[in-house]
């Protein structure tokens, strides 16, 4: 019962300093050992910001613990090689973790960037976004992307304007303060530059440590008293806030 109280009262800081400065670093059964890897205390030192993934495309399951919001151009080469980071992650964790997808054109060094962000929008509203996905980061042009989409859907998309999701995907970036690519808000932590595999897996594991142990507190507190009530409340802000 007393290491049932601790657990919840951790759980319980967390929450409560998810906004308000850096949170607490929690110690999780199954989780990576901060205090052995700087690069992922560093990380998990930093204050937690929520990304809404709304109509942004998707891989891995909608409630999957970890959230990956990767932030990309299509013209960068390096958002190229963290592609393959990125789904070997998924292949390996293909119940844990979603990798969301969101644009950031940088519109000063690459052209074309802009253009290839609409068009695969565009074909994602005829869900082929990650064919033209992997066509755009193996060097593909718009047009190539294009000819293998409805000519008569992508026609009514363009005179319509389009959905806007790329200028909202902007427009979230700019407001994270996010200005490179490849960046990432991985359960709301903003992290900018590429990311090796080792480093995504130290963080993935700790969340979903984490999360576990979210859920585990819950699952224990006997319900009834107003105190349980403070408690499952302030652990349901929390998992809404790293999201």
């Amino acid at each position: 019962m007393k290491k049932l109280f601790c657990l919840i009262t951790l759980l319980l800081l967390t929450a409560t300093a998810c906004f308000a400065g850096a949170p607490p670093i929690g110690s999780f059964p199954g989780a990576p050992d901060p205090a052995t890897h700087p690069w992922l205390m560093q990380q998990l030192k930093k204050d937690r910001y929520p990304c809404p993934t709304q109509s942004s495309p998707f891989m891995g399951p909608a409630d999957a613990p970890v959230t990956i919001n990767e932030f990309l151009d299509y013209q960068c080469p390096s958002c190229v090689e963290q592609d393959k980071v990125l789904k070997k992650l998924v292949h390996d964790y293909p119940k844990e973790v979603k990798l969301v997808i969101k644009n950031l054109p940088l519109t000063d060094i690459h052209n074309g960037a802009l253009s290839r962000a609409k068009v695969a929008q565009a074909m994602a509203n005829q869900d082929k976004f990650w064919q033209a996905h992997d066509q755009f980061l193996k060097g593909a042009n718009s047009d190539q992307v294009m000819s293998h989409g409805d000519k008569d859907q992508l026609k009514a998309y363009w005179s319509k304007g389009g959905d806007g999701q790329v200028d909202k995907d902007i427009a979230t970036a700019k407001h994270l303060g996010l200005n490179m690519t490849p960046s990432f808000v991985i359960n709301g932590i903003r992290i900018g530059g590429t990311i090796g595999y080792e480093q995504l897996k130290l963080l993935v594991d700790y969340e979903i440590a984490r999360k576990n142990a979210i859920a585990r507190a819950k699952a224990q507190q006997k319900p009834g008293s107003s105190s349980d009530e403070q408690n499952e409340e302030a652990t349901e802000k929390a998992e809404r806030q790293a999201q």
